[in-house]
């Protein structure tokens, strides 16, 4: 006893090896958690591999040297490496942004209110930069004299950029062929070169209409085409390894970078690939390039009607050192070509979800073919999968560390989820939206056509028995016989007598519980429960899914996601006991769960101190006491729905601006809300 007294108040005097050690484990939210310990804790956050792990992110505030939390951050001593700006407005931040550009490696500046010569005073403070993405950020390309020498040194600009590796330009409206060479010709070894969203001119004619003479060598300042963009990757083709032209209408314009060679050197080899969306894109331009890129490790092509079988089947000839593939939506792709997959056999993610050609031959021919013990994350959402497909990806596929079943309803069984569990047991992330067939059996592993209810000293003697019938006078019962003695047609309509079942169900299950009236023989099946590591679990339209799930199935510490909204029979019950066992949670979606009250909210808000992020749309029971509650409790809340609670009465946003953590808040007839301090905060500011 005195050996454990001892070890445990010495926790501070552990090695640093072993702390670190204790580190790579846990997650963000537990590494904040452990790092308040105590100093030497604390301290040990600060190491390297740490710091590349953390982003520090402000959202939707106004930052300045006079207020918070600029000045909050100014007091702290850990020194930090990537920093994310969305939604920020930006005022007298000098102190801040030294601060912060001393270290700073990587620097996101989305939908950031700035112009030309803030955005050159921040990049001036930071020397170190390594990754530079600005997205969204119109205003600042708007200036004609960006980047034109006028109000700038360039010289000093062009020191601060030279060490860039990865730059985004995403989704810019503004971006010109000048702005975008001014700004590439500071950085001389791009290797990450991001342009998704952006408006490129790909037509010729287009070309011809600013640059009537193609000798003409001034870059124009009202249109970005794709000529000069090639002109950019020419330039950089030596380090290039990663380009994203999703959501463009890049087309047979690809073919170009397979001419991007000089003097016999070869042109340029990626490692990843991302063409989403990218509907211009035809198959035999795809297949062409992508035969050039033997050394493609990451390729997107998402919502492409390019992708059919033929060019899938060159992909897995052509790509063998594939470790992600993503074709979602690519409805060309038929089981022919899905059952080549099974040839990739680096294959660590693949997204197969919304090809409405492929079935359970094709994944049962494909990746789920023999074991594989690579793959770790699969999506196959929205297919028409059967059973034994699900089963076998069960049997083969024992690495999965994500598995997404959304919407397949006819194979997603409880049967097929007794399979996933006892065979899975390495599953963080388990996905099964909309799958109605799933009842509280399928995560307790309870057989409840054998259970027996006369294991007791009560009378009852089947399920039916919980429901005796209502008690009538003597004339009443003769009564009621001779007037329906011959009709036993049932009123209710196909769902409604769906949903009273449900409701016996869940209430015989819940009695048989409580009466102690389970023996272990009846739990024929696997719980939940037995995958530990389950961090994500995504249960939104399992409307036979009870309080039953939650009270006696659902019991991972880890869980930090969890998504329940149309599961109409839960309720304060079955949360009392989730919260408990669940208590890193950080999002959790009860939206369209009719049972839900003010009491349950005060549960919930009290016991999940990490919480971040709650759905509540739809709750009609919800009142202002719920409010209170998320005021005086959710001290990490950043985003609150509360879509069609009608109950609410008072003014919300003014409810909660005390909440100073809450950046989005979801409500009716209102698209986003931001803090109301935010707006009281900017009002203030001298701009």
């Amino acid at each position: 006893m005195s050996t454990l007294l001892y070890t445990s108040h010495c926790y501070d005097e552990l090695p640093l090896e072993i702390i670190l050690r204790i580190y790579s484990y846990l997650g963000y939210s537990d590494l904040q958690s452990a790092g308040s310990t105590c100093r030497r804790w604390h301290a040990a956050l600060d190491q390297t591999e740490f710091n590349s792990r953390t982003r520090i992110r402000f959202a939707k505030v106004v930052l300045s040297d006079q207020y918070g939390p600029a000045v909050d951050f100014l007091k702290c001593e850990r020194h930090f490496r990537h920093f994310v700006f969305e939604d920020v407005t930006l005022g007298q931040v000098q102190k801040f942004i030294t601060h912060i550009g001393s270290t700073a490696h990587s620097l996101t500046l989305d939908n950031v209110d700035l112009n030309d010569k803030q955005f050159y005073g921040v990049l001036c403070l930071m020397p170190h930069l390594r990754e530079l993405s600005v997205a969204r950020c119109s205003p600042l390309f708007m200036s004609g004299t960006f980047l034109d020498g006028t109000v700038c040194n360039l010289s000093e600009l062009a020191t601060r950029l030279v060490c860039v590796r990865e730059l985004t330009l995403c989704e810019n409206q503004y971006l010109t062929d000048a702005i975008l060479l001014r700004l590439t010709s500071l950085m001389p070894r791009l290797e990450v070169f991001n342009m998704s969203g952006c408006h490129i001119a790909f037509h010729n004619a287009i070309h011809r209409r600013f640059y009537p003479n193609d000798g003409c060598s001034t870059p124009s300042e009202s249109v970005l085409t794709f000529k000069y963009v090639l002109k950019v990757l020419t330039e950089h083709r030596k380090h290039l390894r990663e380009l994203d032209f999703s959501h463009t209408l890049i087309g047979q314009a690809l073919l170009a970078l397979c001419e991007l060679d000089s003097e016999g050197n070869p042109g340029v080899q990626l490692q990843c690939l991302y063409l989403a969306g990218c509907r211009q894109l035809n198959a035999a331009t795809a297949k062409i390039f992508l035969a050039t890129q033997s050394q493609l490790s990451v390729l997107d092509l998402s919502a492409t009607l390019c992708l059919n079988d033929d060019s899938l089947a060159s992909i897995v000839q052509f790509n063998p050192q594939l470790q992600k593939l993503k074709i979602n939506a690519c409805s060309a792709v038929t089981n022919t070509g899905a059952s080549q997959l099974h040839r990739l056999s680096r294959l660590r993610h693949l997204d197969l979800s919304n090809c409405d050609s492929i079935t359970s031959n094709g994944i049962i021919e494909g990746v789920a073919r023999e074991e594989n013990l690579v793959l770790e994350e699969l999506d196959v959402s929205y297919l028409q999968i059967c059973e034994e497909c699900i089963n076998a990806i069960a049997s083969n596929l024992r690495a999965l560390r994500s598995l997404h079943l959304s919407h397949c309803v006819n194979g997603v069984t409880d049967k097929a989820v007794q399979c996933i569990i006892s065979k899975l047991r390495w599953l963080r992330e388990l996905s099964l939206e909309s799958c109605c067939l799933l009842t509280d059996a399928a995560l307790t592993g309870i057989n409840l056509a054998k259970l027996e209810l006369n294991r007791s000293n009560s009378q009852t003697s089947s399920l039916d028995n919980f429901y005796p019938p209502i008690s009538h006078t003597l004339a009443e019962r003769d009564r009621f016989a001779g007037s329906l003695q011959s009709i036993k047609i049932s009123l209710r309509s196909k769902a409604e007598e769906e949903i009273v079942r449900d409701a016996k169900r869940k209430q015989a299950m819940f009695a048989a519980y409580e009466m102690n009236l389970i023996n272990d023989e009846d739990f024929e099946g696997h719980n939940i429960q037995q995958l530990r590591g389950l961090r994500s679990l995504n249960l939104r339209g399992c409307n036979k899914i009870s309080d039953v799930s939650l009270k006696y199935g659902l019991k991972h510490v880890e869980l930090r996601r969890l998504l329940l909204s149309n599961c109409q029979q839960i309720s304060l019950l079955g949360m009392e006991q989730l919260v408990n066992n669940c208590p890193s949670i950080e999002e959790l979606d009860l939206s369209d769960c009719y049972n839900i009250n003010d009491k349950t909210i005060q549960v919930v808000s009290s016991k999940l101190q990490r919480l971040r992020a709650l759905h509540i749309s739809g709750c009609s029971q919800l009142t202002d006491h719920t409010l209170d509650a998320i005021l005086v409790n959710c001290t990490c809340l950043q985003t609150l729905s509360v879509y069609r609670c009608r109950r609410m009465y008072t003014d919300i946003e003014d409810r909660l601006s005390g909440v100073r953590t809450l950046r989005n808040l979801n409500m009716d007839n209102v698209a986003s809300i931001d803090n109301a301090e935010f707006f009281r905060l900017k009002k203030r500011l001298d701009y």
